[in-house]
Order: structure tokens, then sequence, then C-alpha cells
């Protein structure tokens, strides 16, 4: 990337406009417009102030806008997330683990498996709190009826797809079988491929004939979101909910489909990273660009209104990158879909327009132990929301330790308890972690298993098993997750396919199927 590219990006995230230095001495809101950017399998040295902190082991990708404004906050150091998309998104939003919401693994978008109504989502307290709620970029919650789309689960409006992926530019969705022979309906396609529809929506209708590239898009669509909302409810708090389709892969090339491709990027994009040999390394880098520049646009928008200062923007991604894809989570092991640090440990930071105004420390490092379930009660604390009402939560009021690094309330995380009598994805899976303060607790083999035990502080690359030397505490641990596992809900995430779901029987679109 140029000198001149990288100068133009961090300008546009640093250089507030007139019009918000003005209105910054205007009289400021009780309660902080609040941005949730969500990354979708965003490497954990994919980002460049991580390989500034951790170093790398491929290419540097340039990220001057999400650098700057992590630089101007609080960065996240040991936080974490679930391996896989669609139960990180429902822990975000009920604040409830995934041993208690069901949700293990992502959902297929032939299945009828979706978040259950008795979980009260986010969206919904910050509506009841008076709060604008819009949702921009990728739901991956189910949508078998209308009654489980966001603009039904808390949120004023809609803008994105169902599903877990698809093509970046024509918007269309290839069905994942998920395991399940047939489970995209491949008996009824020309060579036996997957059923592929167009997913993108617009509330309860089809957006058809949109060609622009998705992260693009989405960006676009949420500086209209911004725009829109302070022209016709300026006083109103606003909660934008912008999980990003970037950076997973678009659509698995078939032979129906030979057009599709995993890494998709604008040209431009690609060409700042020519020097990089591997193409899907290449294309990715581009890809995590585009989303940074989305970022710097975003923040733009915030500053164009002039609430930029009276917003609150909160970064993470959704789990850690899948390595088979190229993404980079050095030092970390592993990624996405695993356990191991490489799968759980999130991308995170904190920043604001006027940090001191909101009680967010400027340029710090936080070490606490946080996890994404407890965005849900910490947003509530500033946003002034009622947790009544809610199934009990398993997140943790953390706001003073997110923004001014007091010690964390939270002491441990239940990463997963997976028994394969639990159904579902846990059927193979057969696994559980645990962590409790520096410890923690891996079992991969079922509950008889043999356990690992690590040192994450000591040891965050999970390189040395110590459980043969500290037997006791890997008793304890084992009798915690034991008592836990009393009380975790079946797996409810690989409901079969839907014959009834199939785009061929909806003018070739992903729409919900069930009244």
């Amino acid at each position: 990337m140029s000198a001149v590219a990288v100068a133009r990006r961090v300008v546009g995230v640093l250089v507030c406009g007139l019009l918000a230095v003005a209105l910054a001495t205007q009289g400021r809101p009780t309660k902080p417009h609040i941005v949730f950017f969500l990354a979708d399998d965003y490497g954990f040295a994919d980002i460049s102030y991580h390989t500034e902190m951790y170093g790398n082991a491929s290419n540097v990708v340039k990220t001057p806008a999400l650098d700057a404004l992590a630089a101007s906050g609080v960065k996240l150091e040991n936080y974490y997330v679930q391996p896989v998309c669609s139960p990180t998104r429902a822990t975000l939003l009920t604040g409830r683990y995934v041993t208690h919401h069901g949700i293990r693994a992502p959902f297929g978008a032939s299945s009828p498996s979706v978040l259950h109504l008795n979980e009260t989502t986010m969206a919904q307290k910050m509506q009841e709190a008076g709060y604008a709620t819009h949702a921009v970029g990728k739901w991956h919650l189910g949508f078998r009826s209308p009654a489980y789309l966001p603009q039904n689960r808390g949120f004023d409006s809609f803008f994105g797809y169902y599903s877990g992926s698809q093509d970046y530019y024509n918007h269309y969705s290839l069905c994942w079988p998920a395991g399940v022979p047939n489970g995209c309906f491949e008996n009824t396609t020309k060579h036996g491929d997957a059923v592929t529809g167009l997913d993108l929506h617009r509330n309860d209708d089809v957006v058809f004939n949109k060609e622009e590239y998705s992260t693009i898009l989405y960006s676009n669509e949420a500086e209209a979101v911004i725009h829109r909302h302070m022209a016709s409810e300026p006083h109103k708090p606003l909660f934008l909910y912008l999980p990003h389709q970037a950076v997973h892969v678009g659509n698995t090339p078939e032979k129906d489909h030979p057009e599709y491709a995993l890494d998709q990027a604008p040209q431009e994009y690609i060409d700042e990273y020519s020097w990089v040999q591997n193409e899907q390394r290449r294309n990715l880098s581009a890809m995590i660009t585009v989303m940074d520049d989305a970022a710097a646009n975003v923040t733009k928008a915030l500053k164009t209104v002039g609430i930029w200062q009276d917003t609150i923007f909160i970064f993470s991604t959704d789990n850690g990158g899948p390595t088979g894809d190229q993404a980079s989570n050095y030092p970390l092991k592993e990624g996405k879909g695993t356990l191991w640090e490489g799968g759980v440990r999130g991308i995170g930071f904190v920043t604001s327009g006027d940090n001191d105004h909101w009680g967010i420390q400027s340029g710090t490092v936080n070490h606490e132990l946080l996890h994404v379930s407890d965005w849900f009660p910490s947003l509530c604390e500033i946003a002034g929301c009622s947790l009544n009402g809610t199934l009990p939560l398993d997140g943790v009021a953390a706001w003073g330790s997110i923004t001014k690094g007091k010690p964390s309330p939270r002491e441990e995380i239940v990463h997963d308890i997976c028994w394969s009598h639990f159904g579902g994805s846990c059927t193979k899976a057969n696994r559980a972690a645990y962590r409790k303060g520096k410890h923690k607790l891996i079992m991969l083999n079922g509950a008889d298993g043999k356990a690992e035990l690590y040192d994450i502080e000591a040891d965050p690359s999970e390189t040395k098993d110590i459980a043969d030397s500290f037997p006791q505490v890997v008793a304890q641990m084992k009798a915690t997750v034991a008592e836990y596992a009393k009380t975790t809900m079946p797996a409810c995430d690989r409901d079969p396919p839907d014959p009834r779901s199939n785009p061929l029987l909806h003018n070739g679109t992903w729409v919900p199927w069930l009244p």
C-alpha cells in the first residue's frame, strides 16, 4: 500500500469535521450512541497492531483505520469469543453461554434451526431504553419464519442476509449442508450441486439487482442509517449493529456456478498486495483492507453528522481466523472451529470521539478477562436498559473493567461443554473447554477422556500441557465442568433440513418458508 493511501485512511479516522467540533460544545446526551462493528472470521494477527505487539508469521496486513481507532481507545487483549459464527452472535445478543442457548455450531441455510424466541436480545432491551436500533449485515441466527428475523428480534430495521456466507457481488448464498447428506437438496440440481439462492433483504423484502461489493454495500448502508437517523430522530440515541460479511470466504465454486470464488475483493485492493505470493492470502489481505476502509467511512459519517463525540464504537471478531483459508492467528494455536486460543481469543477494542466524557481511558491496553457475553450487561450499564425479563445471564457487567482497567468481575469462562449426548453438533464434537483464572482445561475426547491443562498467562500459544504437574487443579476444574454440565442445554443447531426451504420453491431466494 502506498504511503499516500495509508495517510489518507488514517486522516479519515482521526480528523473530526468542523460540525462535530461545534456541536461538542452544546448540550450532551445522557445516553451514548453505540456502534458495534463485528468482523467475520478475522485472524488474530491480521490486524497490524497485533503484528507489532506479538509478531507475525505471514505478510502484515495494513489496517491504518482500525489501528488508529484502537490506539485512541482501549485494546482488549484478554478478550474471548466463540469458535464459530452463529454461537458468537447468539451469545453477543443474549448475554448467555452456548451451554445455555444451545447454539454450538453454524446454522445451515436449509435448516429450521433458530435462536429461540424465549431468548431476549440486547436489541430488545435497547429499544425499551429508548434507542433506535438498526442491524446491517449478516444475521445467521435462523429465518424459518418471520418471527425469527432481526426486525422482529429488537431491531427497527434490517438490511443484509440471513445465511452464513454469500457471493460478495451478486449476494447469492450457496447452501452449506452441515454434513447432512442431501442437506442442500443436491438431488434437485442439474449437476448434483448444493442449491443457491439470492439472500439480500431490506426488512421483509428481497432486494434484487444489487451487484455492489458487500463490504462497501453494508458500509454505505450503515452510513445511510446514520444520516437517516439524524434527519428523523436526532434526539434519540442510536444502536447500530454492523456484523460485516468481511472477511468470511464467499461461495465455493461448483459446476452450476463456476463464477463463485472463495476470496473476493475489488481489483484495486488486490493490486496493493501484488507482492504476496499466495493468491488466497493476497486476496484475503485485500478483503481486510476494504473492511478497514469501511470502518473509516462509518466513523467519518458519525463525524459528518456531528455525533462522533457522543458515540461509543466497539470492534470485535466473531471467532478466530480459519487457517485453512490463509488467515493468521499468530502466535495462538489453531483457529476457527477449535477451542484452542486461535479459535476463541478475539480482537476487540472500544473507543469514542470523546473518551474522557464517556469514561474511556485513551491509549490503553486492557488485560482483564472478558467474554463476548459481557457486552449485553455492560452496554446496558451505559445505555440504561433494564435486565428484567431476560433469562439468566452469563455475561457480567464489566464496563468499568473494559474502559478503565478495573479488576474484571469475571473469573472464569465456560468456552463450551459439548458432550455427545447433548445431541446436535455435539454428537460428533464431544469436547469441552473451561478457563479459570490463568488456567485453561481442554477436553477433546469426551468427559472421560484425557484432559489437558495450560497456563494461558505464561503460555498463550498452548505449547506445554501441564496437566501431569497439577493434578489437583485438573481434578477441581473437571469437577466444575461436570457440575456445569448438569445445567447445559442440548444443542439446538442441527435440525434436519426442511425441503420447504429450497430457494427453487421461492423464486430463487432464501426467505422464511413457515408462517
